[in-house]
Protein backbone atom coordinates (compact mmCIF):
# COMPACT_ATOMS: atom_id res chain seq x y z
CA UNK A 1 0.00 0.00 0.00
CA UNK A 2 1.49 3.63 -1.23
CA UNK A 3 0.58 6.44 1.17
CA UNK A 4 1.12 10.47 0.91
CA UNK A 5 1.05 12.71 3.37
CA UNK A 6 -0.37 16.36 2.15
CA UNK A 7 0.97 19.19 4.86
CA UNK A 8 2.41 22.21 4.39
CA UNK A 9 4.54 22.46 8.02
CA UNK A 10 7.83 20.59 7.75
CA UNK A 11 7.46 19.63 10.99
CA UNK A 12 4.38 18.27 10.79
CA UNK A 13 5.36 15.73 8.27
CA UNK A 14 8.61 15.19 9.90
CA UNK A 15 6.54 14.22 13.02
CA UNK A 16 4.33 11.61 11.34
CA UNK A 17 7.30 10.29 9.26
CA UNK A 18 8.50 9.28 12.66
CA UNK A 19 5.86 8.52 14.75
CA UNK A 20 5.29 4.81 13.70
CA UNK A 21 6.94 2.18 11.76
CA UNK A 22 4.95 2.53 8.29
CA UNK A 23 7.00 -0.54 6.70
CA UNK A 24 5.67 -2.68 9.56
CA UNK A 25 2.22 -2.11 8.51
CA UNK A 26 3.10 -2.91 4.72
CA UNK A 27 3.06 0.99 3.98
CA UNK A 28 5.39 2.83 1.51
CA UNK A 29 5.54 6.49 2.26
CA UNK A 30 5.70 8.62 -1.35
CA UNK A 31 7.70 11.77 -1.36
CA UNK A 32 5.30 14.44 0.73
CA UNK A 33 3.02 16.88 -0.79
CA UNK A 34 3.24 20.71 0.52
CA UNK A 35 0.62 21.82 -0.91
CA UNK A 36 -2.68 20.91 -2.59
CA UNK A 37 -1.88 21.27 -6.07
CA UNK A 38 1.59 19.67 -5.62
CA UNK A 39 -0.30 16.33 -4.33
CA UNK A 40 -3.28 16.12 -6.76
CA UNK A 41 -0.26 15.86 -9.00
CA UNK A 42 1.03 13.19 -7.40
CA UNK A 43 -2.16 11.12 -6.79
CA UNK A 44 -2.53 11.71 -10.19
CA UNK A 45 1.23 10.13 -10.89
CA UNK A 46 2.10 7.47 -7.96
CA UNK A 47 -1.69 6.91 -7.58
CA UNK A 48 -1.34 6.61 -3.85
CA UNK A 49 -3.60 4.01 -1.90
CA UNK A 50 -4.38 6.25 1.14
CA UNK A 51 -3.79 9.97 1.74
CA UNK A 52 -3.23 11.87 5.24
CA UNK A 53 -4.57 14.97 4.18
CA UNK A 54 -4.39 18.61 6.34
CA UNK A 55 -7.68 20.44 5.53
CA UNK A 56 -5.42 23.99 5.79
CA UNK A 57 -3.30 23.87 2.87
CA UNK A 58 -1.98 26.19 0.33
CA UNK A 59 -2.94 26.54 -3.43
CA UNK A 60 -6.07 24.14 -3.01
CA UNK A 61 -7.17 23.18 0.34
CA UNK A 62 -8.27 20.33 1.51
CA UNK A 63 -11.84 20.35 0.82
CA UNK A 64 -11.14 21.42 -2.50
CA UNK A 65 -8.69 18.13 -2.83
CA UNK A 66 -11.65 16.30 -1.47
CA UNK A 67 -13.74 17.52 -3.94
CA UNK A 68 -11.69 16.35 -7.03
CA UNK A 69 -10.56 13.00 -5.81
CA UNK A 70 -14.60 12.12 -5.65
CA UNK A 71 -15.02 14.35 -9.28
CA UNK A 72 -11.76 12.52 -11.21
CA UNK A 73 -12.87 8.76 -9.28
CA UNK A 74 -9.31 8.50 -7.43
CA UNK A 75 -9.29 5.33 -5.69
CA UNK A 76 -7.82 6.51 -2.78
CA UNK A 77 -9.38 6.67 1.10
CA UNK A 78 -7.80 9.98 2.85
CA UNK A 79 -7.57 10.29 6.51
CA UNK A 80 -8.32 14.18 7.65
CA UNK A 81 -5.28 15.55 9.85
CA UNK A 82 -5.90 18.70 10.66
CA UNK A 83 -6.62 21.47 13.81
CA UNK A 84 -9.93 22.65 12.58
CA UNK A 85 -12.55 21.89 15.59
CA UNK A 86 -15.73 23.15 13.73
CA UNK A 87 -18.24 20.69 13.49
CA UNK A 88 -19.13 22.12 9.66
CA UNK A 89 -15.29 21.98 8.52
CA UNK A 90 -15.26 18.52 9.61
CA UNK A 91 -18.92 17.50 8.53
CA UNK A 92 -17.51 18.49 4.98
CA UNK A 93 -14.70 16.55 4.78
CA UNK A 94 -16.61 13.62 6.28
CA UNK A 95 -19.36 14.00 3.22
CA UNK A 96 -16.94 14.50 0.40
CA UNK A 97 -15.51 10.82 1.64
CA UNK A 98 -12.64 11.80 4.07
CA UNK A 99 -12.71 7.88 5.58
CA UNK A 100 -11.28 9.22 9.06
CA UNK A 101 -10.68 12.55 10.72
CA UNK A 102 -7.88 13.18 13.47
CA UNK A 103 -6.84 15.94 15.04
CA UNK A 104 -3.26 17.33 14.24
CA UNK A 105 -2.73 18.54 17.47
CA UNK A 106 -1.05 16.00 20.22
CA UNK A 107 -1.55 13.26 17.91
CA UNK A 108 -0.43 10.39 19.22
CA UNK A 109 0.86 6.93 18.00
CA UNK A 110 -1.77 4.64 18.97
CA UNK A 111 -4.66 7.09 17.69
CA UNK A 112 -2.56 7.01 14.28
CA UNK A 113 -2.42 3.35 14.51
CA UNK A 114 -5.98 3.13 14.92
CA UNK A 115 -7.17 4.95 12.16
CA UNK A 116 -4.72 3.63 9.61
CA UNK A 117 -6.02 0.21 10.87
CA UNK A 118 -9.75 0.93 10.60
CA UNK A 119 -9.27 2.94 7.02
CA UNK A 120 -7.35 -0.13 5.65
CA UNK A 121 -9.89 -2.36 6.65
CA UNK A 122 -12.06 -0.48 4.96
CA UNK A 123 -14.08 -1.87 1.74
CA UNK A 124 -13.07 -0.42 -1.24
CA UNK A 125 -15.94 1.06 -2.30
CA UNK A 126 -18.58 3.44 0.17
CA UNK A 127 -22.56 2.99 -1.14
CA UNK A 128 -22.93 6.37 -3.49
CA UNK A 129 -26.01 7.10 -1.49
CA UNK A 130 -23.74 7.70 1.33
CA UNK A 131 -21.39 9.51 0.00
CA UNK A 132 -23.28 12.59 -1.38
CA UNK A 133 -22.70 15.78 0.11
CA UNK A 134 -25.32 17.80 1.35
CA UNK A 135 -25.28 19.86 -1.82
CA UNK A 136 -25.04 17.29 -3.76
CA UNK A 137 -27.46 14.75 -2.02
CA UNK A 138 -29.95 17.95 -1.86
CA UNK A 139 -29.55 18.67 -5.62
CA UNK A 140 -29.58 14.56 -7.01
CA UNK A 141 -33.03 14.47 -4.76
CA UNK A 142 -34.95 17.71 -5.96
CA UNK A 143 -33.48 16.82 -9.57
CA UNK A 144 -35.14 13.15 -9.20
CA UNK A 145 -38.15 14.45 -7.71
CA UNK A 146 -38.62 17.39 -10.48
CA UNK A 147 -38.67 14.26 -12.99
CA UNK A 148 -41.50 12.67 -10.56
CA UNK A 149 -43.80 10.26 -12.40
CA UNK A 150 -46.99 11.84 -12.74
CA UNK A 151 -48.34 8.72 -10.54
CA UNK A 152 -46.73 10.11 -7.70
CA UNK A 153 -47.83 13.87 -8.00
CA UNK A 154 -49.72 12.57 -5.00
CA UNK A 155 -49.26 9.96 -2.53
CA UNK A 156 -47.46 9.39 1.15
CA UNK A 157 -44.13 10.06 1.72
CA UNK A 158 -42.37 7.50 4.63
CA UNK A 159 -39.05 8.56 5.58
CA UNK A 160 -36.94 6.20 7.98
CA UNK A 161 -34.51 6.89 10.93
CA UNK A 162 -32.17 4.57 12.41
CA UNK A 163 -30.76 5.34 15.86
CA UNK A 164 -27.15 3.56 14.81
CA UNK A 165 -24.50 2.37 17.05
CA UNK A 166 -21.74 2.59 15.31
CA UNK A 167 -21.26 5.17 12.87
CA UNK A 168 -19.90 2.40 10.61
CA UNK A 169 -23.08 0.47 10.38
CA UNK A 170 -24.89 3.40 8.62
CA UNK A 171 -24.35 1.33 5.06
CA UNK A 172 -27.22 -1.32 6.39
CA UNK A 173 -29.75 1.87 5.38
CA UNK A 174 -29.55 0.12 2.14
CA UNK A 175 -31.35 -2.76 3.24
CA UNK A 176 -33.85 -1.03 5.73
CA UNK A 177 -34.73 0.03 1.40
CA UNK A 178 -34.19 -3.11 0.15
CA UNK A 179 -36.88 -4.43 3.00
CA UNK A 180 -39.56 -1.76 2.71
CA UNK A 181 -39.77 -1.92 -1.34
CA UNK A 182 -40.24 -5.85 -0.81
CA UNK A 183 -42.89 -5.27 1.72
CA UNK A 184 -44.63 -2.97 -0.32
CA UNK A 185 -44.60 -4.40 -3.44
CA UNK A 186 -46.12 -7.75 -1.81
CA UNK A 187 -48.38 -5.69 -0.53
CA UNK A 188 -49.46 -4.30 -4.25
CA UNK A 189 -48.05 -0.60 -4.09
CA UNK A 190 -46.28 1.30 -6.69
CA UNK A 191 -43.32 3.14 -4.79
CA UNK A 192 -40.36 4.95 -5.52
CA UNK A 193 -37.39 5.70 -2.94
CA UNK A 194 -34.67 8.15 -2.57
CA UNK A 195 -32.23 8.61 -0.04
CA UNK A 196 -31.21 12.19 1.86
CA UNK A 197 -27.85 12.40 3.83
CA UNK A 198 -27.90 8.77 4.92
CA UNK A 199 -31.95 8.91 5.86
CA UNK A 200 -34.57 7.10 2.88
CA UNK A 201 -37.96 8.46 1.59
CA UNK A 202 -40.30 6.13 0.12
CA UNK A 203 -43.62 7.72 -2.05
CA UNK A 204 -45.80 5.88 -2.30
CA UNK A 205 -49.35 6.17 -4.75
CA UNK A 206 -51.55 4.65 -2.36
CA UNK A 207 -52.21 5.44 1.10
CA UNK A 208 -51.15 3.38 4.10
CA UNK A 209 -51.61 2.92 7.51
CA UNK A 210 -49.66 3.26 10.68
CA UNK A 211 -50.50 -0.76 11.23
CA UNK A 212 -49.02 -1.50 7.83
CA UNK A 213 -46.17 0.80 9.02
CA UNK A 214 -45.29 -0.77 12.38
CA UNK A 215 -45.55 -3.97 10.91
CA UNK A 216 -42.44 -3.17 8.51
CA UNK A 217 -40.80 -1.43 11.14
CA UNK A 218 -40.90 -4.86 12.79
CA UNK A 219 -39.80 -6.67 9.72
CA UNK A 220 -37.06 -4.06 9.70
CA UNK A 221 -36.15 -5.51 12.72
CA UNK A 222 -35.68 -8.89 12.10
CA UNK A 223 -32.83 -7.33 9.63
CA UNK A 224 -31.52 -4.52 11.27
CA UNK A 225 -31.14 -4.33 14.99
CA UNK A 226 -31.48 -0.98 15.49
CA UNK A 227 -34.04 1.23 16.34
CA UNK A 228 -36.23 2.11 13.72
CA UNK A 229 -38.08 5.56 13.36
CA UNK A 230 -40.85 5.97 10.46
CA UNK A 231 -42.96 8.86 10.07
CA UNK A 232 -45.98 9.01 7.29
CA UNK A 233 -46.95 12.50 5.65
CA UNK A 234 -49.39 12.76 2.67
CA UNK A 235 -48.23 15.11 0.10
CA UNK A 236 -49.72 17.44 -3.04
CA UNK A 237 -46.40 17.79 -5.44
CA UNK A 238 -47.94 20.76 -6.95
CA UNK A 239 -48.70 22.22 -3.90
CA UNK A 240 -45.31 22.00 -1.75
CA UNK A 241 -42.26 23.72 -2.32
CA UNK A 242 -38.97 21.90 -3.51
CA UNK A 243 -37.22 21.28 -0.08
CA UNK A 244 -40.83 20.04 1.17
CA UNK A 245 -38.57 16.38 1.05
CA UNK A 246 -36.06 17.83 2.70
CA UNK A 247 -37.83 19.05 5.23
CA UNK A 248 -39.76 15.87 5.66
CA UNK A 249 -36.66 13.93 6.22
CA UNK A 250 -35.12 16.35 8.54
CA UNK A 251 -38.52 16.01 10.60
CA UNK A 252 -38.02 12.42 11.15
CA UNK A 253 -34.20 12.86 11.87
CA UNK A 254 -35.23 15.33 14.80
CA UNK A 255 -38.09 12.99 15.84
CA UNK A 256 -35.96 10.32 15.87
CA UNK A 257 -33.01 11.83 17.33
CA UNK A 258 -35.19 12.88 20.71
CA UNK A 259 -36.81 10.48 20.81
CA UNK A 260 -39.96 12.14 20.78
CA UNK A 261 -42.89 9.52 20.54
CA UNK A 262 -44.06 6.15 19.17
CA UNK A 263 -41.65 4.49 16.31
CA UNK A 264 -44.51 5.13 13.60
CA UNK A 265 -46.30 8.66 13.70
CA UNK A 266 -48.03 10.02 11.26
CA UNK A 267 -47.56 13.76 10.55
CA UNK A 268 -49.86 15.54 8.80
CA UNK A 269 -47.26 18.08 7.57
CA UNK A 270 -43.43 18.17 8.69
CA UNK A 271 -42.05 19.36 11.89
CA UNK A 272 -41.10 23.19 12.48
CA UNK A 273 -37.53 22.74 13.48
CA UNK A 274 -36.31 25.29 15.77
CA UNK A 275 -32.79 26.45 13.99
CA UNK A 276 -31.67 28.69 17.09
CA UNK A 277 -31.89 28.05 20.77
CA UNK A 278 -34.33 29.82 23.10
CA UNK A 279 -32.32 29.85 25.56
CA UNK A 280 -29.09 31.42 26.86
CA UNK A 281 -26.46 29.16 25.97
CA UNK A 282 -23.88 31.61 26.63
CA UNK A 283 -24.15 31.37 30.82
CA UNK A 284 -23.56 27.61 30.35
CA UNK A 285 -20.45 27.91 28.39
CA UNK A 286 -19.73 30.79 31.28
CA UNK A 287 -20.16 28.08 33.96
CA UNK A 288 -18.54 25.09 31.96
CA UNK A 289 -14.96 26.96 31.15
CA UNK A 290 -15.94 27.37 35.71
CA UNK A 291 -15.79 24.09 36.00
CA UNK A 292 -13.28 22.85 33.37
CA UNK A 293 -10.73 25.36 34.63
CA UNK A 294 -10.65 23.98 38.07
CA UNK A 295 -11.00 20.20 36.52
CA UNK A 296 -14.33 19.53 38.92
CA UNK A 297 -16.14 16.51 37.84
CA UNK A 298 -18.88 17.21 39.84
CA UNK A 299 -19.29 21.25 38.83
CA UNK A 300 -19.37 19.93 35.06
CA UNK A 301 -21.79 17.20 34.75
CA UNK A 302 -24.19 19.69 36.94
CA UNK A 303 -23.63 22.38 34.10
CA UNK A 304 -23.88 19.49 31.47
CA UNK A 305 -27.09 17.97 32.78
CA UNK A 306 -28.61 21.53 33.67
CA UNK A 307 -28.41 22.42 29.40
CA UNK A 308 -29.63 18.70 28.40
CA UNK A 309 -32.60 19.34 30.29
CA UNK A 310 -33.11 22.85 28.81
CA UNK A 311 -32.54 21.18 25.37
CA UNK A 312 -34.87 18.17 25.99
CA UNK A 313 -37.28 21.24 27.15
CA UNK A 314 -37.45 22.99 24.06
CA UNK A 315 -38.28 20.33 21.11
CA UNK A 316 -37.28 20.31 17.95
CA UNK A 317 -34.01 21.74 17.88
CA UNK A 318 -32.15 21.03 15.12
CA UNK A 319 -29.66 18.26 15.43
CA UNK A 320 -27.11 19.56 13.76
CA UNK A 321 -27.27 23.13 15.96
CA UNK A 322 -27.16 20.49 19.13
CA UNK A 323 -23.99 18.91 17.77
CA UNK A 324 -22.68 22.34 16.72
CA UNK A 325 -22.85 22.95 20.29
CA UNK A 326 -21.56 20.02 21.80
CA UNK A 327 -18.83 20.22 19.27
CA UNK A 328 -17.50 23.46 20.63
CA UNK A 329 -17.64 22.58 24.24
CA UNK A 330 -15.82 19.80 23.17
CA UNK A 331 -12.81 22.28 22.01
CA UNK A 332 -13.48 23.92 25.40
CA UNK A 333 -11.91 20.22 27.10
CA UNK A 334 -9.57 19.84 24.37
CA UNK A 335 -8.26 23.60 25.08
CA UNK A 336 -7.52 22.80 28.62
CA UNK A 337 -6.40 19.44 27.77
CA UNK A 338 -3.83 20.95 25.80
CA UNK A 339 -2.51 23.99 28.56
CA UNK A 340 -1.89 21.16 30.55
CA UNK A 341 0.70 19.55 27.82
CA UNK A 342 -1.69 16.86 26.81
CA UNK A 343 -4.83 15.63 24.65
CA UNK A 344 -8.20 14.64 24.97
CA UNK A 345 -7.26 12.00 22.19
CA UNK A 346 -5.19 10.36 25.42
CA UNK A 347 -8.62 9.22 26.90
CA UNK A 348 -10.52 6.70 25.47
CA UNK A 349 -14.38 6.91 25.42
CA UNK A 350 -16.73 3.76 24.55
CA UNK A 351 -13.73 2.17 22.86
CA UNK A 352 -12.81 5.06 20.58
CA UNK A 353 -9.93 7.95 21.46
CA UNK A 354 -12.25 9.46 18.33
CA UNK A 355 -14.24 12.04 20.17
CA UNK A 356 -15.19 14.49 17.50
CA UNK A 357 -15.97 12.17 15.01
CA UNK A 358 -18.50 10.47 17.57
CA UNK A 359 -20.31 13.51 18.44
CA UNK A 360 -20.59 13.97 14.47
CA UNK A 361 -22.07 10.67 13.99
CA UNK A 362 -24.53 10.32 17.01
CA UNK A 363 -28.06 9.39 16.14
CA UNK A 364 -29.91 9.97 19.42
CA UNK A 365 -29.90 12.64 22.32
CA UNK A 366 -29.64 10.03 24.84
CA UNK A 367 -26.46 8.27 23.06
CA UNK A 368 -24.81 11.33 22.92
CA UNK A 369 -25.60 12.37 26.73
CA UNK A 370 -24.54 9.01 27.74
CA UNK A 371 -21.28 9.68 25.85
CA UNK A 372 -20.54 12.67 27.86
CA UNK A 373 -21.05 11.13 31.01
CA UNK A 374 -18.62 8.44 30.23
CA UNK A 375 -16.10 11.23 28.62
CA UNK A 376 -16.64 13.58 32.22
CA UNK A 377 -14.72 11.53 34.73
CA UNK A 378 -12.55 9.99 32.45
CA UNK A 379 -11.58 13.09 31.35
CA UNK A 380 -11.25 14.58 35.37
CA UNK A 381 -9.02 11.39 35.91
CA UNK A 382 -6.59 11.94 33.28
CA UNK A 383 -5.78 15.97 33.54
CA UNK A 384 -6.72 16.46 37.50
CA UNK A 385 -3.15 15.12 38.97
CA UNK A 386 -1.63 17.51 36.42
CA UNK A 387 -3.63 20.15 37.23
CA UNK A 388 -2.17 19.90 40.86
CA UNK A 389 1.30 19.41 40.26
CA UNK A 390 2.52 22.93 41.18
CA UNK A 391 5.03 24.45 38.69
CA UNK A 392 7.88 24.40 41.43
CA UNK A 393 6.86 20.83 41.94
CA UNK A 394 7.22 19.95 38.03
CA UNK A 395 10.42 21.66 37.75
CA UNK A 396 12.36 20.28 41.34
CA UNK A 397 11.01 16.30 40.21
CA UNK A 398 12.73 17.40 36.55
CA UNK A 399 16.08 18.79 38.41
CA UNK A 400 16.39 15.58 41.08
CA UNK A 401 15.61 12.93 38.12
CA UNK A 402 18.32 14.52 36.40
CA UNK A 403 20.93 15.01 38.86
CA UNK A 404 19.81 10.88 40.43
CA UNK A 405 20.33 9.67 37.05
CA UNK A 406 23.57 11.35 35.65
CA UNK A 407 24.96 7.65 35.28
CA UNK A 408 22.54 6.75 32.58
CA UNK A 409 20.78 7.64 29.50
CA UNK A 410 18.11 10.46 30.24
CA UNK A 411 15.31 11.07 27.87
CA UNK A 412 12.75 13.17 28.47
CA UNK A 413 10.10 11.03 27.88
CA UNK A 414 11.15 9.21 30.71
CA UNK A 415 10.87 12.22 33.05
CA UNK A 416 7.61 13.58 31.68
CA UNK A 417 6.51 9.90 32.38
CA UNK A 418 7.96 9.69 36.07
CA UNK A 419 6.51 13.23 37.03
CA UNK A 420 3.09 12.40 35.63
CA UNK A 421 2.95 15.10 32.38
CA UNK A 422 3.25 15.13 28.79
CA UNK A 423 6.45 15.17 27.26
CA UNK A 424 5.72 18.37 25.00
CA UNK A 425 4.19 19.90 28.55
CA UNK A 426 7.73 19.54 30.35
CA UNK A 427 9.50 20.47 27.49
CA UNK A 428 7.58 23.90 27.09
CA UNK A 429 7.77 24.48 30.78
CA UNK A 430 11.37 23.53 31.39
CA UNK A 431 12.27 25.72 28.57
CA UNK A 432 10.24 28.61 29.92
CA UNK A 433 11.09 28.30 33.56
CA UNK A 434 14.92 27.51 33.07
CA UNK A 435 15.61 29.76 30.35
CA UNK A 436 16.81 26.72 28.49
CA UNK A 437 16.06 23.05 26.82
CA UNK A 438 15.78 20.19 28.36
CA UNK A 439 18.37 18.15 27.00
CA UNK A 440 21.05 20.85 26.36
CA UNK A 441 20.89 21.33 30.49
CA UNK A 442 20.96 17.42 30.66
CA UNK A 443 24.41 17.97 28.26
CA UNK A 444 25.56 20.42 30.80
CA UNK A 445 24.85 18.64 33.99
CA UNK A 446 26.92 15.59 32.84
CA UNK A 447 30.15 17.55 31.12
CA UNK A 448 30.10 19.39 34.50
CA UNK A 449 30.06 15.80 35.91
CA UNK A 450 32.64 14.30 33.12
CA UNK A 451 35.08 17.40 34.09
CA UNK A 452 35.05 16.17 38.04
CA UNK A 453 35.69 12.78 37.03
CA UNK A 454 38.73 13.66 34.80
CA UNK A 455 39.92 15.98 37.48
CA UNK A 456 40.01 12.93 39.54
CA UNK A 457 42.25 11.06 37.20
CA UNK A 458 39.61 9.15 35.24
CA UNK A 459 40.50 8.20 31.80
CA UNK A 460 37.73 9.53 29.04
CA UNK A 461 37.02 6.13 28.13
CA UNK A 462 36.17 5.35 31.95
CA UNK A 463 34.35 8.68 32.16
CA UNK A 464 32.39 8.00 29.11
CA UNK A 465 31.11 4.72 30.53
CA UNK A 466 30.64 5.97 33.79
CA UNK A 467 27.95 8.85 32.45
CA UNK A 468 25.79 6.18 30.49
CA UNK A 469 27.30 6.80 27.10
CA UNK A 470 27.25 4.31 24.39
CA UNK A 471 30.84 5.18 22.98
CA UNK A 472 33.78 7.40 23.38
CA UNK A 473 33.04 8.89 20.30
CA UNK A 474 29.74 10.47 21.25
CA UNK A 475 30.81 11.37 24.50
CA UNK A 476 33.61 13.59 22.75
CA UNK A 477 31.69 15.37 20.79
CA UNK A 478 28.98 16.38 23.48
CA UNK A 479 32.13 17.30 25.17
CA UNK A 480 33.37 19.81 22.99
CA UNK A 481 30.11 21.13 21.82
CA UNK A 482 29.73 22.36 25.15
CA UNK A 483 32.74 22.96 26.75
CA UNK A 484 34.68 23.95 23.57
CA UNK A 485 37.42 21.75 23.66
CA UNK A 486 37.99 17.45 23.68
CA UNK A 487 37.74 15.38 26.98
CA UNK A 488 41.65 15.06 26.08
CA UNK A 489 42.61 18.36 25.80
CA UNK A 490 40.80 19.52 28.86
CA UNK A 491 42.71 16.80 30.57
CA UNK A 492 45.95 17.78 29.02
CA UNK A 493 45.60 21.37 30.79
CA UNK A 494 44.24 20.03 33.67
CA UNK A 495 47.40 18.31 34.02
CA UNK A 496 49.81 21.21 33.04
CA UNK A 497 47.91 23.76 35.23
CA UNK A 498 48.91 20.85 38.17
CA UNK A 499 52.82 20.96 36.91
CA UNK A 500 52.70 17.50 35.25
CA UNK A 501 54.90 19.16 32.72
CA UNK A 502 57.67 19.62 35.18
CA UNK A 503 57.70 16.08 36.51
Amino acid sequence: MKALIVEDELLARLGMRSLIDWESLGITLLEDASDGAEALKKMEKEQPDLILLDLNIPEINGLELLQMIRQRNLPCKVIVVSCYEDFDTVKKAMKLGAADYIRKFGLSKEELLSSLKNVMEMPAEVPSYLQQSAVQSSMKMRKKLQQIPEEFLSGYVLSFYMLWKYSEEITDMKIVETVACQYYQKLGRTLMSAFYEGKLLILLKEETTLEEVEKLRKLIFQFVTNRCYISITPYHFKEQDDQFFIHVANAIEVYGFYECGPKTVFMEKPLEINKTFPFDVGSYMEQLEHGIAKISETDIKNTLQKLFDEISGNPYLSVNLVKKLMIEILSRFSKKAGLLGGAIEEIEVQESYKHYQKIVNMTSFQGLQNWWMDFIPKFTGQFFTRQKKSESDIIQSALNYIEENLDKPIQLSDAARLIGVSEPYLSSFFKSSMNENFIPYVNRQKMKRAKELLADGKLVYQVSDILGYENTTYFSKVFKRVEGMTPEQYRKNLYERNGGGNE
